[in-house]
């Protein structure tokens, strides 16, 4: 073991749709992940999750006998329980009693479980995967990771994420669909079909951006590049051709279920979803050009171990500002006026906190508000505020919770016309406190749009100050500024709404 006698180590515990894994690690001396133990429990929750939208009693009491005989394990290896962190996925997600899981586990090991969206999901998987391959930052790569429950894919451009989708078409999920099929050919004939359904989702993710490699995760496609070796007489693991796929493909086809375990010495719990993983990416990576693809060997369990180890909150922030502004860009936003509503959004922020006493991570939500405020505008200009809301309601969210992507689409929503009032629908996800949060954060967007009312970027720099009575902004720029001290005077309901002061703007 390498890591660091000062490193802590830490545990994390994946609840997929096909099995249950806990990882335990640290960080080596030289920051990389190392992982001392990994341990796989084969409770196929998506069984029951995909078929009737419940989990059964039995299959709960195997998960959290599961999570027991993890929990002995954490024990003896002295980590605390603030350093345990428990995720659960598409099969969870699903159900209607999820709640009961959750609860026996609790009660059963004190471990809290996460169920996790989709697209964070995708985050934490990215993140293990640029951990391991910096060369990611160089290329356009498609990222791939094959679950039980759903299929993640990534569009990542020079190391940033540009695009991500959640499908679910899993593995578990596929064969619960479409049953257990004697006939091979019958099976893939439905997947395929299947497959052709969706196939326009995953070209508009794509946008026509031309892929130069895949990287794939997930148990399956480990298996298939250990294949890759044992079959086909490949060097490496870790890398298989679109040719070596379809071959692979083609020899798992000719076997029946009992022979994939036998002859090829797969796991009962392998053999079967084996064949809906393997002509999933098969038919991912035609339709993206049929580059190469890389397996590194991680996934989801590490990404949130990571997470977990380096307390990523400023790369989690960079993640989430680099997608508010691919969705910006998506829908043609004026990048170079939407960046100075920003600019001058967390100028006010900042020298505004002792007013408005809000978390700093309220900072972050609120650049991202300004960054992407005008989308709607691509849908139709007249009532923008109102389609950029139902568009940030609906789009999967990087680096931010789910009542973060809540909060940051109601601010969009709110930036022009008149406020709801406090018991109006649009706000009944919010509690006292956080309505106080939304009021502040939509009143300091207001007045940054206000501010660059010309679009122009005539203002380049604020400064605040204020007393019991007034919030007085002092601009420095270009021009006389007129147009911009009108719009911000407009914003004057909403500031003594928010702050309880009349505001001033001078020049």
């Amino acid at each position: 073991m390498n890591i660091t006698d000062t490193s802590p180590i830490s545990a994390v515990i994946d609840i997929g749709s096909n099995a249950i894994r806990l990882r335990i690690g640290g960080l080596s001396h030289d920051g990389k992940l190392d992982i001392i133990e990994a341990i796989r429990a084969p409770v196929r929750l998506g069984q029951d999750a995909f078929k009737q939208k419940r989990l059964g009693d039995e299959i709960i009491e195997r998960a959290v006998k599961a999570f027991q005989d993890f929990r002995q394990l954490i024990d003896r290896k002295g980590i605390p329980v603030n350093q345990v962190r428990a995720v659960a996925t598409s099969a969870v997600r699903s159900v209607d009693n999820r709640q009961t899981l959750i609860d026996r586990v609790r009660q059963a090991t004190e471990i809290q479980i996460d169920v996790i969206s989709g697209a964070e999901e995708a985050r934490l998987v990215y993140l293990a995967i640029r951990h391991v391959l910096p060369a990611l930052s160089d290329n356009n790569a498609l990222l791939i990771d094959i679950g039980g429950g759903s299929v993640e894919i990534i569009v990542s451009q020079q190391g940033q994420i540009t695009a991500l989708e959640s499908f679910k078409m899993g593995t578990v999920r596929l064969l619960t669909r479409f049953g257990q099929q004697k006939n091979n050919r019958k099976f893939i004939r439905f997947l395929d079909e299947f497959f052709s359904a969706n196939a326009g989702k995953i070209q508009e993710l794509i946008d026509g951006v031309k892929i130069d490699i895949c990287v794939g995760t997930g148990g399956n496609i480990e298996t298939m590049g250990q294949l890759g070796q044992s079959l086909l007489g490949n060097d490496s693991p870790c890398s298989l051709s679109y040719g070596d796929v379809k071959q692979i493909c083609q020899q798992l086809d000719a076997l029946d279920y009992q022979q994939r375990i036998e002859k090829l010495k797969l796991r009962p719990d392998r053999a079967d979803v084996i064949i809906p993983a393997s002509h999933t990416l098969r038919q991912i990576m035609k339709l993206v050009g049929k580059p190469d693809l890389l397996i590194p060997g991680i996934g989801l369990a590490e990404g949130v171990l990571l997470d977990l180890l380096l307390q990523r909150r400023s790369s989690t922030t960079q993640d989430a500002l680099a997608w508010a502004r691919a969705v910006a860009r998506k829908f043609h936003c004026n990048m170079h006026y939407a960046e100075h509503v920003a600019k001058l959004a967390l100028q006010l922020f900042d020298q505004l906190a002792a007013l408005h006493e809000l978390p700093a991570r309220d900072r972050l939500v609120l650049e991202m508000a300004a960054l992407v405020h005008e989308i709607g505008i691509f849908i139709r200009p007249d009532g923008h505020h109102r389609h950029a809301y139902y568009l940030l309601n609906a789009m999967p969210m990087i680096g931010i919770s789910e009542q973060e992507q809540k909060l940051l689409a109601t601010i969009v929503r709110c930036q022009r016309k008149r406020l709801p009032a406090s018991d109006h629908e649009l706000l009944k996800p919010f509690n006292k406190s956080e309505q106080q949060r939304w009021l502040r954060l939509v009143a300091l967007l207001r007045l940054a749009i206000a501010l660059n009312k010309e679009r122009q970027n005539v203002i380049e720099h604020i400064h605040c100050r204020t007393d019991q009575d007034t919030i007085e902004i002092l601009c420095t720029g270009k021009g006389d500024m007129l147009l911009e001290q009108w719009a911000a005077s407009r914003q004057q309901p909403v500031v003594k709404q928010a702050f309880d002061r009349q505001i001033k703007v001078i020049h």
